[in-house]
């Protein structure tokens, strides 16, 4: 396993946990700054997911 592979990997790990706990706060729908933030996580996963496919597709081993 090459290093942007690995990159990209943890990169899609990291946009799970982010995707997990911005799910969760926006069902929960208490207003205030986890709320915000939620929405944050979840536009940044958005953007951020399709750079790491790409990643691991340009540098499977």
């Amino acid at each position: 396993m090459n290093l942007p592979f690995a990159a990209g990997l943890l990169g899609l790990v990291v946009c799970v946990v982010f995707l997990f706990t911005a799910i969760r706060e926006l069902r929960r729908g208490k207003p205030g700054h986890a709320l915000n933030a939620a929405k944050i996580h979840l536009g940044m996963v958005i953007l951020f997911v399709p750079f790491c496919l790409w990643i691991l597709a340009n540098h499977a081993p």
